[in-house]
């Protein structure tokens, strides 16, 4: 945060983040000294950043309204730096060697072509949660674990095996030497903890929202059946009025 707000850090600094998701929405807000900035899904479909002063002095602004050009311009600054931090978090910025290594498919040491992990499927997104489990990290996790835990999302163990060689593939997870355990790499924490917090918060909300505005929008709209209907209706009505047909 004292970059985002290019301020300098020290011990009297007072700074906390919050989220929350409601009615398909998600929100980040970040305060630091009294100021704020916060990003949101606008509409579904765009992601919004705010920047909100209320102790102008703690970023080096006068109060007086006769500056309030100068709490603009600070204000815009932030969201920008706000956005440059939230363009290098990224998936492709994890690996640099290969950018695209979680993305698309690869090949392993057999020379065989690996999928990438799909977290638009809740399995997998079950898995990726259950592997960041502080539990593990002491002695590591083995497939029958998973599977005992997630046995509402696996059938057996060969599908959980079957994700679990996705991520090996990528340097996610690796296997103790000697040992039929496994652990997730510093590479894979980074990786896991950023497609975890990008779907939940992001990605799904805004997928639900633009589904939702859609449902709304077609409901709005009468359907073609009933349009058809009614012309049918008067067309009758005229035949009728100019046959002298009573019924």
């Amino acid at each position: 945060m004292t970059q985002v707000f290019n301020r300098r850090n020290h011990s009297a600094t007072k700074s906390r983040s919050f989220w929350r998701l409601y009615d398909n929405n998600a929100c980040i807000k970040h305060w630091f000294r009294g100021n704020s900035i916060k990003q949101y899904n606008k509409t579904g479909y765009f992601i919004r950043t705010e920047t909100t002063i209320n102790n102008p002095k703690s970023l080096g602004l006068k109060k007086p309204v006769l500056y309030l050009q100068a709490a603009l311009w600070a204000g815009i600054e932030c969201n920008d730096r706000m956005l440059n931090c939230c363009a290098d978090v990224d998936g492709t910025s994890i690996c640099e060697l290969e950018p695209d290594i979680f993305s698309k498919p690869i090949m392993d040491d057999s020379g065989r072509s690996v999928t990438a992990s799909d977290f638009r499927k809740p399995r997998q997104q079950a898995l990726a949660e259950e592997l960041l489990k502080p539990k593990y990290q002491a002695h590591g996790f083995r497939t029958a674990d998973l599977l005992q835990n997630l046995s509402g999302h696996f059938r057996n163990s060969a599908q959980i095996r079957y994700e679990m060689n996705k991520m090996k593939a990528r340097d996610v997870i690796s296997k103790s030497n000697h040992k039929s355990f496994y652990r997730v790499t510093k590479t894979g924490w980074k990786w896991l903890w950023l497609e975890i917090c990008s779907t939940k918060h992001f990605k799904n909300p805004m997928i639900s929202m633009g589904m939702k505005n859609q449902a709304l929008k077609i409901a709005e709209q009468p359907s073609q059946i009933e349009k058809a209907y009614e012309l049918i209706q008067e067309g009758l009505s005229k035949l009728t009025q100019e046959l002298a047909v009573i019924s």
